[in-house]
């Protein structure tokens, strides 16, 4: 039997540790999954001690509990909060179960797009505002990694990595997300419905396309798997970046850039490298009437690159840090 992982396999495994994508593939909020704890004790013989033993297990749990708080850090590394598990969308109440069976239902709905469209799919309240909603960019497949980092120097606003990890590299996937440029073309191939869901399919010209985003997993020999993505952000990244128990953080010195270093001490988990920086010529995109409440405009940019490395099987996570050639 092949040990070997396919890049939906390992996908599929980060988005279990990682809460990984939501209506963009790139817009991501780390939430992780609380993890089941049993506390054990012997059993005590002596009458006497009850009371202090049912004392004891009361402290443990409360001390149990406290250390399953998610804690929130900033770009220093500093822990400005915890969040408790059970207020996160781990704990999903009846209306979050039924937001989460519209969410599946767009996006297995446009998991069947062409690569070469954009699309955006949605289902309205009972007064036709927007319910949920869910969208697929177009998307460039490579698996030549030469022809990959070819097509990205041509540009300036995503970075890619300086070097890559010493050894041979078993197995490789790159997708690229495109956008359309500001005053550039596009058309709209089909407005229309299926079932409740509303959607939208649209063809961005060729000589309009500007890549907003990718993401690289690489495989290689002796079991090491990184999984790098970018993404544009309009600003600085704000959403939570929080640590499970057992996880730390370290600010980590990449000229131009805001940097952590996250090590986790169980092997189920993936360490992994945060990176910001300020883009020096802001992109400038068009936005697309995606749907009804959208308009056509020009006037959208992007200012900031969000970059992340998650890697498995990883004996010296320090190593990340030689991706984009820190001091």
């Amino acid at each position: 039997m092949s040990d070997r992982i396919s890049a939906n396999e390992f996908r599929e495994s980060l988005d279990r540790h990682l809460s990984d994508m939501k209506a963009d593939p790139w817009l991501a909020q780390r939430i992780i999954a609380s993890e089941n704890g049993e506390i054990k004790m012997k059993k005590k013989r002596c009458f006497g001690l009850i009371l202090a033993v049912v004392l004891l297990l009361a402290l443990t749990t409360v001390a149990f509990a406290v250390t399953r708080l998610y804690r929130v850090i900033n770009w220093q590394g500093d822990v400005t909060r915890t969040i408790d598990p059970t207020q996160t969308p781990a704990s999903a109440s009846e209306d979050a179960a039924d937001m989460n069976r519209l969410q599946e239902s767009l996006r297995s709905f446009l998991s069947e797009i062409p690569d070469s469209e954009t699309a955006c799919a949605w289902y309205c309240n009972d007064d036709g505002t927007i319910k949920c909603i869910d969208s697929r960019s177009t998307q460039k497949k490579f698996s030549s990694m030469e022809e990959f980092f070819e097509y990205l120097s041509r540009f300036q606003h995503l970075t890619v990595p300086a070097s890559l990890p010493k050894g041979q590299v078993r197995d490789f996937s790159g997708n690229i997300l495109i956008e359309c440029k500001a005053f550039g073309k596009f058309k709209l191939i089909t407005s229309s419905q299926s079932g409740s869901m509303y959607y939208r399919r649209f063809q961005i010209d060729e000589s309009s396309e500007i890549p907003t985003g990718y993401e690289m997993i690489l495989s290689m020999e002796d079991g090491t798997i990184f999984s790098i993505s970018s993404r544009p952000l309009s600003g600085p990244y704000e959403e939570p970046i929080s640590l499970r128990e057992g996880e730390t953080a370290q600010r980590v010195s990449i000229e131009g850039m805001d940097a952590l270093l996250i090590t986790a001490e169980d092997p189920e988990y993936p360490d992994g490298l945060l990176l910001q920086r300020k883009i020096e010529y802001p992109v400038q995109l068009k936005l697309l009437p995606r749907h009804d409440h959208m308009e056509e405009s020009d006037d959208n940019s992007y200012q900031y690159e969000y970059i992340t490395i998650w890697a498995y099987n990883l004996d010296d996570p320090q190593m990340l840090l030689e991706f984009f050639s820190a001091e």
